[in-house]
């Protein structure tokens, strides 16, 4: 990018965050980062005592957790994750706009509220939208995630749950506050989700 800017990308699991981020961060000369990497580094530094949200998700590891938690439960877990790291995700995000770095920085669990409460113009916000149908088909070809369960489609049916809710809670908040939506069916490549998130945010591509 040609100044400092943080482009925050949010959306589901399987959307295409990061995908989308790396090939924005490629384009427009910026770091990409994603939020699953903050969540490693703070475990790797805290405990489950010290900082139990961060811990809620890890353990006995994905496959039971998916299989024996009720949907309830995951959106919960999501919604205590969300708000413990929100802290860490704007440290970061004001400490590059400080150092004059841009960043574009992915993750599912972004708030569209939080990203329009940070109010810099140096800073803009997209939302993913998938199809629920294009959703369920990416991860029904991810066969190695249901490995190891007592009871695949509960999992899969339990992770599918938190995944719409997110898509559709996404979609809902980003709607209200005029914030972009990517809508994807099908029909887009990364190339064209690149140059219509760079168009909503009004950013230009490195000639």
């Amino acid at each position: 990018m040609d100044d400092s800017h943080v482009l925050l990308i949010g959306g589901p699991p399987g959307a295409g965050k990061t995908t989308l981020g790396r090939a924005v961060a490629a384009a427009t000369g910026a770091t990409s980062v994603t939020g699953d990497v903050l969540a490693t580094a703070i475990r790797a530094v805290t405990s489950r005592d010290s900082h139990p949200a961060f811990f809620r998700m890890v353990g006995g590891g994905h496959t039971s957790y998916f299989t024996d938690s009720s949907p309830e439960t995951l959106i919960k877990d999501a919604e205590v994750l969300a708000d413990a790291m929100w802290p860490a995700v704007e440290r970061v995000v004001r400490s590059h706009l400080a150092q004059g770095e841009s960043m574009v920085l992915d993750w599912w669990l972004l708030s569209p509220r939080r990203a329009a409460e940070l109010d810099d113009v140096a800073v803009s916000s997209v939302w993913m939208w998938i199809d629920p149908a294009m959703l369920e088909a990416r991860e029904r070809l991810n066969a190695g995630f249901l490995e190891g369960s007592a009871d695949p489609d509960r999992m899969f049916g339990n992770f599918m749950h938190r995944s719409l809710w997110r898509n559709e809670y996404i979609q809902g908040e980003a709607a209200r506050l005029g914030l972009p939506i990517l809508r994807q069916s099908g029909g887009s490549s990364v190339a064209d989700l690149v140059t219509e998130a760079l168009i909503a945010v009004g950013r230009p591509l490195i000639s």
